[in-house]
């Protein structure tokens, strides 16, 4: 999912990060798109948001704040990340600072009673951000004299509350609002065999959970649009419902808008009325889903439709976006829908599938059952198709319609069973989309967001009650190691060579999600129960493989050596796992593959059980090996030294049939401390020429720049003729170090004005900001003038930071005006916190003015980019407003970033 946070103000919207995935750097939300990281210009404490964003919102070129977590994380989720000039690494948190509270554990809350259904008549007032709704909830009682219950409600005025009868007046009630709940006293005591239907009509002004956006005079061109976010935690702003995943219900909305206006909801539309200037829609979704996934979408669509078998695919677009545009990001969903069905052997379940693009949506995307919501961003031109597809974006978000809609994580300590799920079938479309080595590619770049968080940020296990916030749940931890869990359950129940292979019902792993999913179907289930549907299909007892991966915390971290044996004829292989163990993090239980070549062509692959601190493995061999590779497909989330000498390392970069053998071989060349750099080079230029994958031959430019030899440097100038644009960007990158030099200055520069990629232009921006070279400014300048796209303007301010040249402060003052495209200006402001030391008192007047409209800005990510201003430059005139949002933001993800700031302040008095 993605999300949003909302802000208080009646007119303003409300963003939140989804899936929350959601963002880690921005290497990994390129997936096997790009492999190169961006450097960080985002304030601190945004980086765990932007994980929820994760790589989807990434690749669609939108500021990935809020991890969902991710948005992770990941959507913190208050975070932003812009998308080539930003790259999220870990949490604003200290590297080994522990996660949540280990005094507290998060259960699911207990239920007295289960909702049926939900039909919400609904209309708004726009301009002021109000909504009016008739709401008749559907429900049954669970336990024996039932008198009293709660539903969850925020900030919403109750106008009235009654028994509806099916014959008689209906029967008034009495409630009472303690926020976040309104009790109900029923008017005697039911009992589970009776069938409530309760009706609450109410009012009020949603300050998250949904969403205005509105015109306003420094955005003229905003369109009148409202939309929903209801994960984590979120609808119940909006409607009184049951707020918490562990029940499910079917829905329907009947929603009043202006005539021209056009309302997207979930499941089958079966009425559109019209009268007096207006329009009401009635959705109805038949199939139950937590209360989160209830959407609304209203804004002036135009409406594009494809079909899956008998079913609409219909994509919903802002009025001003041609068919072309639209197609070009959502022409694969009719082929991800068949292959999610053929690989769960659950068909597609709803009714329709809708895609609907809202402006300044706060997360990459949201899996409202049957009608995702999206960030406009993903809609992009031809050209930048190439560097920033939407495919990842697209299939996370259906994806989730099997593992997260149709089957519900119980509850957020099992979000993985939704957002990893999602995450995994992310790679699993790019398996079948674009073949096994982009496959293993994307679960290596899961692998290292984990452990990036886990390095830098926290460590914790998948599974995992001492979270404060549902919305720290969506993180790396959940989403990418999530991924890279399941494919190692597939390796592990099926094998490498099924894995190898589009996933398929004839693999006993798919298998066993197909029975999960069919027990399960329209019902929450946790952690066990998948473990249970294992058992079930496969008769393999995995619980110690989900005691060490998913309950426990961490990975192994091996030394390999390998020595050969002529009188013997075996190969003895020594592995050693280091990490540190203790109650969270085990020594592990894995099979591990081995591969030894000869150099005469000889080859020989085996299956070690490695579970010990320390173990030697003879294998025999009856020739001596060139090379061997240790896990060769990197099936195992791991970190791993193994030393070989130079000749073998250059021999597996070369010739090794693995892709992410090649690709370790190509890194381990261009370490630094190995000797003999001529030949390092010879081997890696050859590599960057001809491997037949693009991230083998980006990870040799890049070992390359490590040396950086003049031999280096040619064979990088030759290769900017490279065909793939992702390769060029990584040879830009390396290029860096050389930047000085006449000729590398001049491929920037070059590269800046004429590559046919916006993200190889975006690299050569970077690069020339940090060169060193005096006439680089005027060149950064000039591009700013020209209003490049997107992705080059944010890195041309990057570069611009880089040049810390004072007159930088003056372009980024400028560029984060209101008004000024909202992405363009987020840039600018996380720009001008890195120029703090260049800043002159003269501009300390413009700069307050800007943090000014920051603050009061109705977009979100626009108020945080200035409250984070506030702190780093002691702007205490603004404490007043930063005490306000500490104080009184309805979510803590918005508090506590405002309570840091305040904190900032009175440590610098």
């Amino acid at each position: 999912m993605v999300f949003h946070l909302a802000n208080h103000k009646p007119m303003s919207i409300a963003v939140v990060i989804s899936p929350l995935r959601p963002l880690t750097t921005w290497a990994n939300s390129q997936r096997v798109k790009s492999p190169l990281a961006v450097e960080k210009l985002i304030p601190a404490r945004f980086a765990k948001i932007a994980r929820v964003a994760s790589r989807r919102e990434a690749e669609c070129a939108w500021p990935n704040s809020l991890r969902k977590h991710r948005v992770k994380r990941g959507l913190g989720l208050i975070a932003f990340i812009v998308s080539g000039i930003i790259a999220v690494t870990a949490s604003g948190q200290a590297a080994g600072h522990s996660f949540g509270n280990s005094d507290v554990l998060q259960w699911a809350p207990s239920r007295t009673y289960h909702v049926e259904n939900y039909k919400l008549k609904l209309r708004f007032d726009q301009f002021k951000g109000e909504v009016f709704g008739d709401e008749t909830v559907k429900l049954r009682p669970i336990q024996p004299h039932f008198h009293k219950f709660y539903l969850n409600s925020s900030e919403l005025t109750i106008d009235s509350v009654t028994m509806e009868q099916a014959h008689g007046m209906p029967v008034k009630l009495t409630y009472t609002s303690q926020d976040p709940r309104l009790w109900i006293v029923l008017d005697h005591d039911y009992e589970p065999t009776n069938t409530l239907y309760v009706r609450i009509v109410y009012h009020g002004f949603p300050r998250t959970g949904l969403f205005f956006v509105n015109p306003t005079p420094s955005y003229p061109n905003w369109s009148h649009e409202v939309f929903s976010q209801g994960e984590a935690e979120l609808n119940h702003f909006w409607f009184p419902c049951w707020d918490y995943p562990n029940d499910m219900a079917t829905s329907e909305t009947v929603t009043t808008v202006p005539d021209g206006q056009i309302v997207v909801s979930n499941g089958k539309l079966v009425k559109v009325t019209r009268a007096a200037g207006q329009v009401t829609y009635d959705w109805v979704e038949s199939i139950p889903h937590s209360s989160y996934l209830i959407s609304l979408a209203v804004g002036p669509w135009r409406k594009f439709t494809d079909k899956y078998e008998d079913k609409p695919v219909d994509y919903y677009v802002p009025d001003s976006v041609d068919e072309a545009t639209a197609r070009r990001s959502f022409h694969l969903t009719p082929d991800m829908i068949g292959f999610f069905s053929r690989a769960t052997g659950v068909d597609y379940p709803y009714e329709q599938y809708a895609q609907t693009t809202a402006q300044n949506f706060l997360f990459g995307g949201q899996e409202n059952v049957s009608a995702t919501t999206l960030t406009d961003r993903t809609l992009h031109d031809e050209r930048a198709d190439q560097d920033y597809p939407s495919t990842n974006l697209v299939s996370h978000e259906l994806g989730q319609h099997w593992f997260g809609d149709y089957v519900q994580g119980r509850d957020w300590a099992n979000i993985w069973l939704n957002e990893g799920f999602a995450t995994y079938l992310e790679g699993l479309y790019t398996q079948h989309h674009e073949g096994n080595d982009a496959y293993r590619f994307a679960i290596y770049n899961d692998q290292l967001a984990e452990q990036e968080e886990d390095r830098n940020s926290y460590r914790r296990p998948i599974v995992d009650r001492h979270y404060g916030d549902p919305f720290d749940m969506f993180d790396a931890t959940t989403h990418e190691k999530g991924a890279a869990v399941l494919d190692m359950l597939r390796y592990l129940i099926d094998g490498a060579e099924a894995t190898s292979h589009p996933a398929s019902q004839h693999e006993l792993f798919f298998q066993a999600l197909h029975h999960y999913l069919v027990v399960h179907h329209a019902q929450d289930a946790d952690t066990p129960e998948l473990i249970k549907s294992i058992r079930e299909t496969t008769g393999e007892e995995l619980g110690w493989f989900f005691r060490e991966w998913v309950f426990m915390a961490g990975r192994p971290d091996y030394r390999v050596a390998a020595s050969y044996d002529a009188t013997k004829k075996t190969e003895k292989v020594t592995v050693t796992q280091r990490q540190r163990t203790d109650a969270e993090t085990p020594i592990f239980d894995m099979p591990i593959e081995l591969a030894f070549y000869g150099a005469d062509g000889e080859r020989k692959k085996i299956q070690v059980r490695d579970n010990l601190q320390l173990q030697e493995f003879e294998i025999p061999l009856d020739f001596e090996p060139r090379w061997v590779d240790f896990d060769p497909d990197s099936f195992i989330d791991k970190t791993v030294q193994f030393d070989k000498p130079v000749d073998a390392l250059i021999a597996e970069a070369e010739r090794d049939p693995s892709m992410m053998s090649r690709l370790w071989a190509a890194q381990q060349l261009g370490a630094t401390t190995l000797a003999n750099p001529d030949a390092r080079v010879e081997a890696l230029a050859q590599v960057m020429g001809n491997d037949g994958f693009f991230g083998v031959r980006a990870a040799a430019a890049k070992g390359l720049g490590s040396i950086g030899t003049e031999q280096a440097r040619l064979a990088l100038l030759s290769a900017l003729r490279q065909p793939d644009s992702r390769v060029r960007t990584a040879v830009l990158e390396a290029l860096g170090m050389y930047a000085k030099d006449q000729g590398v200055y001049s491929a920037l520069v070059n590269a800046l004005h004429n590559d046919s990629s916006y993200a190889v232009e975006a690299a050569a921006a970077k690069g020339l900001g940090k060169s060193g070279v005096a006439e680089a400014f005027d060149v950064l300048q000039a591009e700013v003038l020209t209003k490049p796209e997107i992705h080059v303007m944010q890195a041309t301010l990057s570069g611009l930071v880089a040049t810390k040249n004072p007159k930088a402060v003056e372009i980024l003052l400028a560029q984060a005006q209101p008004g000024v495209p909202e992405r363009v200006r987020l840039s600018a402001l996380a720009g001008l916190e890195s120029l703090k030391e260049v800043v002159t008192p003269s501009q300390v007047p413009e700069l307050t003015e800007v943090v000014r409209a920051a603050l009061h800005d109705p977009f979100y990510f626009t108020q945080e980019a200035g409250e984070e201003l506030v702190g780093v430059f002691s702007l205490s005139q603004f404490e007043a407003d930063i005490q306000t949002e500490a104080q009184r933001a309805p979510m803590a993800m918005q508090r506590d970033p405002a309570q840091k700031v305040l904190e900032q302040l009175h440590h610098q008095k």
